[in-house]
């Protein structure tokens, strides 16, 4: 008796175990900054378009959708797409971000415009509703420039001269916390939070953030890229951080001196450089997918575009072996690299 009880166990055990795994669902999430909706280039929307075929994302988070002309730019890249064999609803609520999505958007909401803003799309993935959330985050008083001897827009974007016309770095974190606050970006994450601190269902959060991650900036990093021996807690993904997200990217990448993750400032094609401080090393993670909620977790995670940037306004393609790259023969479309992840949730 007792034997048949233990076989009763353990054939239920393992009944519901595989139930488990055939409940997860597997979404492939990617965040594009568009650069102007692809205007920068030319044929830029079919470079887009190409992009998208090329990654077959399940949700497209895009930053710099302007709807020129009172265009519906999302739409437009949407019957692209179709015209390709690929089907995506259409997500646009207001502000310079939209989404599209493979799976059902039940309801939009936009949470913050501005300097930039951030829309919120609640989506249904294969009966598991999950939030979506857009961002594309103010670029003024970009202060990652001050140790690097730029001005980050306040009063100007131009280099902080030394006396012998080379950058002169400031990196003082009490000052670089405070001009890095006279932008938006704190408050926008703050009203990002704020909509959806009830929420009981996944939340994501991707874009453009228009500044660096605290993973990022660390004792390890203070000699790469200009930083110029600063180590900083960085607002907006510190503070996500603080609230229970999980920045996906370094989740799977922890290293972050092996796996940097640099989206900005990237090659583009037909263009010249895209560098805005031509005499340092503007290299940087500014592009994010966030998430939280019980039951996810970050399986895969690639750079999408090519392996070259800019620093010191030359073309480099150093600190890139050990990255996944999808894309990189694209002609490329955009002055940032896309971000890809997928994750499970159950």
């Amino acid at each position: 008796m007792i034997e048949f009880l233990i076989k009763k166990v353990i054939i239920l055990l393992l009944f519901i175990q595989i139930q488990n795994v055939y409940a997860q669902q597997s979404v492939k999430l990617l965040t594009f900054n568009v650069w102007q909706e692809g205007t920068s280039v030319s044929n830029g929307i079919n470079k887009i378009r190409d992009v998208i075929v090329e990654v077959n994302p399940d949700i497209v988070c895009f930053t710099e959708v302007r709807n020129y002309k009172n265009k519906d730019w999302t739409t437009k890249i949407v019957n692209k797409l179709s015209s390709q064999g690929y089907v995506y609803e259409r997500g646009y609520i207001g502000g310079d971000v939209s989404i599209i999505s493979k799976f059902p958007i039940k309801s939009s909401e936009l949470i913050y415009n501005g300097e930039g803003s951030i829309a919120k799309f609640n989506i249904n993935v294969n009966g598991k509703p999950i939030v979506v959330g857009c961002a594309h985050l103010d670029y003024t008083n970009y202060a990652c420039y001050l140790p690097r001897g730029y001005y980050g827009g306040s009063p100007s974007w131009n280099m902080i001269d030394d006396g012998d016309d080379n950058p002169k770095p400031i990196t003082d974190i009490e000052e670089l916390l405070l001009y890095n606050l006279n932008s938006s970006r704190d408050e926008q994450i703050n009203a990002f939070l704020n909509s959806v601190k009830n929420e009981v269902n996944p939340i994501i959060l991707m874009g453009d953030f228009n500044e660096p991650s605290h993973l990022d900036w660390t004792e390890r990093t203070s000699e790469m890229f200009d930083h110029n021996g600063v180590v900083i807690n960085w607002h907006s993904t510190y503070t996500l951080f603080e609230n229970g997200f999980v920045d996906s990217f370094r989740e799977y990448f922890p290293n972050e001196v092996l796996n940097p993750g640099i989206t900005w400032p990237s090659k583009v094609h037909g263009k010249k450089s895209t560098s805005w401080i031509p005499k340092s090393d503007e290299r940087d993670r500014i592009d994010f997918i966030f998430y939280k909620g019980y039951g996810v977790k970050t399986v895969y995670a690639s750079l999408v575009g090519p392996k070259e940037s800019y620093a010191f306004d030359k073309i480099v393609t150093s600190n890139t072996s050990r990255e996944n790259f999808i894309g990189s023969q694209l002609d490329w479309p955009s002055d940032h690299k896309a971000v890809l992840v997928t994750i499970i949730i159950d």
